[in-house]
């Protein structure tokens, strides 16, 4: 199959065996579908020439679409979809799918051909075996092998997907309308999870046979690098209104004297995607390929050629998400957890291992520093800390969240998690201007998205259910003691951060397009559209609308509130999409 020319990074024979053996596995499974109709057309009609000529007509059908689906995949690494077949057929098919009059007599051939083949095949079928009285035991054996060869496949995928084993959960984007089982938290109770196992795996970039990211050679010139520090400090799950000075007051204040953006947007509605954004400056629908081959952010990778030091210090493991496998793949000696019994326990140990790196930092070198702080995303802050809003929720029952559900207690319970996490971003802040560092600091301080408590009256809770302004837009400041405060109200987004860096701090020459999907923060150039999302989902979010593309390339068209609207999406941002999408590709 052409699929398995797309599999990256996989060294071990095991690992390859068993790749072949799921292919095959889901393929049958696949291939029983025209069984299954044919079947119920026979109970229904009991004509055995119409039961064949509809098994014939639907087989044929299916290999035609799959031989369809490997030249859209490698072409856009994206599976046969409504979405698809409406750029097929759209107003701009042609720039597209560009196919010679010797292509169109190829397909035509290869469709009779496939016809052909499959009435052949009856014809060998009724002639050799339905004489056969043997049919029946090889009708059983096959049967019986091809169901134990699906039930290995989707064990060994959910085995694979609890030990985070790439070089096999890599396929699961690979093959089409692919939907292996996971079952982490039972192999997890099996004791089957092996922590060191994805320790194990490469963890040094690979060359791929798929990624060509960045599309041209980085390009710096270290007389003009600024040689500043850079942190960045990301709040989880913070709300792009709750930067005020009764919430985060430390924050509110520094606003004064940094670059505010006040219509910034994350690159998705979940961590996966916003950090991946943050960091890569490209859509999230890029993460499993990147992760599967560890590949690096140009920004990391400048940063570490510029020998930087860098801190990265997480509340949450980094590991889950595989943030160590992409982001972080380069970086030495990376701390994958922090210790504590709490989000907020873990936040204060950040805290504490950051101030005290920068109470002992006396290198010549910059350093560039990440900290991401995770009590807003648990509602979570130290019993004995003086919170401010009340009255607020003890203990959060998230199974309490419904459409009746009064969030007020549970608001303030985020709030003053929130403003806990404002009380150590001001100690930090402190610190580094006690030292005469803040001069010499590029800080930026913002969300990986937003947070929803049901704001658009539609049942959604947190993040990652929907795109509206609530669950994507995020505060945004950026630090630099060489600009005067100033407050922007143009469309900025996470993709802009790492362009930003590399050609305003770090020297790089290059185009942002050449690794990027962003442009600089302080290009104020209008925005028509631009996409949020991860692998699974994502939308093309415009000014007044929102496309939401599915995992099965449905789609469908939102008002800012997620009104459904009698609307179709627009052609020529879905074409810009599908370019954006696999721009990164070979």
């Amino acid at each position: 199959m052409k699929y398995y020319a797309f599999i990256d990074n996989v060294n071990s024979t095991n690992a390859n065996i068993f790749i072949i053996i799921s292919q095959i596995a889901h393929f049958a499974v696949l291939n029983s579908i025209p069984l299954f109709f044919s079947l119920l057309v026979f109970f229904v009609s009991k004509n055995i020439l119409l039961t064949k000529s509809v098994n014939i007509l639907l087989s044929s059908l299916l290999l035609i679409l799959i031989k369809l689906d490997t030249i859209v995949f490698s072409q856009f690494r994206y599976h046969l979809s409504p979405m698809v077949f409406k750029l097929a057929f759209g107003k701009r098919a042609s720039d597209i799918f560009q196919f010679s009059n010797e292509n169109y007599i190829t397909a035509f051939l290869f469709i009779i051909g496939v016809f052909g083949l499959q009435i052949l095949l009856f014809f060998l079928v009724n002639k050799f075996y339905f004489e056969n009285k043997k049919i029946e035991k090889t009708i059983k054996f096959t049967s019986i092998t091809l169901i134990i060869i699906v039930f290995i496949s989707h064990i060994g995928f959910a085995w694979s997907d609890a030990n985070s084993y790439r070089q096999i959960t890599q396929t699961k984007n690979l093959f089409p309308a692919y939907y292996p089982l996971t079952a982490e938290n039972l192999f997890i109770k099996l004791n089957l999870v092996n922590k060191d196992l994805s320790k194990n795996e490469i963890s040094i970039e690979t060359e791929s046979k798929t990624i060509n990211y960045p599309i041209k050679k980085i390009v710096n010139n270290i007389n003009n690098a600024s040689n500043k520090n850079i942190l960045i400090i990301v709040i989880d799950s913070w709300r792009y209104d709750y930067l005020t000075e009764k919430i985060t007051p430390n924050i509110y204040n520094f606003k004064k004297k940094s670059q505010e953006f006040t219509n910034h947007k994350s690159g998705s509605n979940m961590t996966t995607g916003g950090i991946f954004s943050m960091f890569y400056g490209i859509p999230a629908t890029y993460f499993d390929s990147f992760t599967g081959i560890n590949k690096s952010p140009v920004m990391i990778d400048q940063f570490i050629k510029q020998e930087y030091d860098i801190n990265i210090l997480s509340s949450s493991t980094v590991e889950n998400p595989p943030f160590n496998k992409n982001v972080f793949t380069k970086v030495k000696n990376l701390k994958l957890n922090t210790l504590g019994n709490s989000p907020s326990e873990r936040d204060h140990n950040i805290f504490k291992s950051w101030t005290n790196y920068i109470e002992n930092y006396n290198q010549k070198k910059p350093f560039f520093g990440f900290l991401f702080f995770d009590s807003a995303h648990g509602f979570d802050f130290p019993k004995k800390y003086k919170a401010p809003f009340k009255p607020h929720l003890e203990n959060v029952d998230y199974l309490a969240f419904d459409d009746d559900y009064d969030p007020k207690s549970l608001i303030n319970r985020y709030k003053n998690s929130l403003h806990y996490i404002d009380s150590l971003i001001g100690n930090i802040i402190f610190q580094l201007n006690k030292k005469n560092k803040l001069e010499n600091t590029i800080i930026i301080i913002t969300s990986d998205h937003g947070q929803e408590f049901n704001d658009s009256n539609k049942g959604y809770w947190q993040h990652g259910g929907n795109f509206s302004k609530y669950q994507i837009n995020t505060p945004f400041l950026l630090y630099d003691f060489n600009k005067a405060p100033k407050k922007y109200n143009h469309l900025t987004l996470h993709y802009d951060i790492a362009p930003t860096i590399m050609n305003s701090y770090l020297g790089v020459s290059n185009s942002p397009k050449d690794y990027s999907s962003g442009k600089s923060l302080f290009d104020t150039s209008k925005r028509d559209f631009f996409i949020c999302g991860y692998n699974q989902k994502f939308a093309i979010i415009e000014p007044n609308r929102i496309t939401n593309i599915y995992t099965s390339g449905l789609l469908d068209v939102v008002d800012n509130n997620l009104n459904v609207l009698d609307e179709e999406p627009n052609d020529e941002y879905i074409f810009e999409t599908m370019k954006e999408i696999k721009k990164f590709y070979k």
